[in-house]
């Protein structure tokens, strides 16, 4: 008997002892859970009362109303009203409805207006959701309004005014770059920038080779007209019977180093980029630009006292010369009946394009024919003096001449210095490294693309 008894009260104080740590964690999981909603509680009131949304509404605020017992009272009111910050307004009376027989009661106030110099400061937040291009994130149009993302032959960034500088030289369609093919996927490739432009942002597309010419006189806005009449302005060049580019619409500029020809004439088409203020310009080129050098005043007085020095040297050479030439043309002259046999018309030649030329296009036929030429004895050709040859611009050159433009056109205006982005097309070294340093100096970037197909 005593041992039943012992084994069920041991048995029941294992039963009492589970249920007791049952309870107990019960009791503490619904504790434990209480103070996180608590907690949570409390962090979203805060949340919500610390950030609360600004809200702006197109109606002034009401006006408040005083109804003074006392005369000293209403003059209390009347000058706190006219030192309040609210915005000017008059007051009226609205009807919702017009009648003919509603007739309004006549106002008899003052409707001076509170003029008050108050401006409300709001604090600026940021946002990392989807806009219409505008915010923090990325909008439909691309990075905020007007701003523009690109995908320039694997080089990626953004602008808002940007221009694109396309060189058509001749060399561009050299066979060893993909000919006229690999050119035209240049092209194309080109036309997808365009055609990526946000609607509100402002672009102009510049070619370049002997000359330059630009789609339009200053920046436009990308629609949907423009970028299709940019496209179309590029489609002309570098096509069969039209290579290379001899004219153009832009000239030098007023500041700077002058110019005066040369070819791959990067130095018109970048220069009117910085005269439209663009902030993103992108290049395609194959070489250095070669850009004759102008005659400052200084040159032409060095020459000017240097061909004096020569003159005085060869004096005696002149009227050697001079006198020769007076006795050929004294002498009689005899004139020759020549036979001219016939010229076969002769094909284009097909051989590689070479810049600063045009394309060979052949020849007609011409038939046989008689010329009389007359002979007239002359001489040695007539001594020269050196020449005036002030030479090509180097590459300090080019980077004075456009510190000299971004200085005038950026920096006295309070503007950024714009990025430069540049692709090297094809493998010549010594344009590789100008177009590097070019994208280097404004903090671009640089990339090589030697063919395409």
């Amino acid at each position: 008997m005593k041992n039943w008894f012992r084994t069920w009260v041991e048995k029941t104080g294992r039963r009492v002892s589970q249920s007791m740590v049952i309870r107990r964690s019960f009791y503490a999981s619904l504790l434990f859970h209480a103070g996180l909603l608590v907690i949570a509680a409390v962090f979203v009131i805060s949340h919500i009362f610390y950030n609360r949304e600004s809200t702006f509404t197109g109606q002034p605020p009401p006006m408040k109303s005083y109804e003074p017992k006392k005369l000293e009272f209403k003059v209390k009111v009347s000058k706190q009203q006219r030192s309040s910050s609210r915005p000017s307004m008059a007051p009226r009376m609205v009807s919702t409805k017009v009648s003919a027989n509603v007739a309004l009661p006549e106002i008899k106030m003052d409707a001076k207006a509170v003029k008050t110099s108050f401006q409300p400061k709001f604090k600026a937040f940021g946002g990392t959701g989807l806009g219409n291009g505008l915010g923090g994130g990325y909008g439909l149009g691309g990075f905020g309004a007007g701003v523009s993302a690109f995908d320039f032959f694997g080089i990626r960034g953004r602008g808002d005014k940007i221009v694109i500088l396309v060189d058509v030289s001749v060399s561009m369609v050299e066979d060893e770059k993909g000919g006229p093919k690999g050119y035209e996927a240049v092209r194309n490739r080109v036309n997808k920038v365009i055609d990526a432009f946000s609607e509100s942002a402002l672009f102009n597309v510049v070619v370049f080779a002997d000359a330059a010419s630009a789609f339009s006189k200053e920046l436009v806005v990308g629609t949907d007209d423009n970028k299709t009449k940019a496209k179309q302005f590029l489609r002309g060049f570098n096509t069969a019977g039209n290579y290379g580019l001899t004219s153009g619409n832009l000239q030098p500029a007023a500041i700077g180093i002058p110019a005066v020809g040369g070819t791959t004439r990067l130095d018109l088409a970048l220069t009117a980029a910085f005269e439209e203020g663009a902030d993103t310009i992108l290049i395609i080129s194959d070489g250095l630009p070669n850009v004759k050098k102008g005659i400052t005043p200084e040159m032409a007085q060095s020459h000017a006292a240097e061909v004096a020095r020569w003159q005085a040297a060869n004096a005696g050479n002149i009227q050697q010369w001079e006198a020769q030439q007076a006795a050929a043309v004294a002498a009689p002259a005899t004139a020759v009946r020549v036979w001219i046999p016939p010229t076969p018309a002769r094909a284009p030649s097909k051989g590689p394009l070479k810049e600063g030329q045009q394309p060979d296009q052949g020849s007609p036929a011409v038939a046989g024919h008689w010329e009389v030429r007359t002979n007239v004895q002359g001489g040695p050709p007539r001594p020269q003096p050196p020449a005036l040859d002030p030479g090509l611009w180097t590459m300090n050159d080019f980077l004075q001449h456009f510190r000299i433009l971004h200085e005038t056109l950026y920096v006295k205006k309070g503007k950024k210095l714009p990025v430069l982005y540049t692709i090297i097309y094809g493998s010549d070294k010594e344009g590789g490294d100008f177009l590097k340093t070019l994208a280097e100096t404004y903090k671009g970037r640089c990339r090589r693309v030697t063919r395409m197909d």
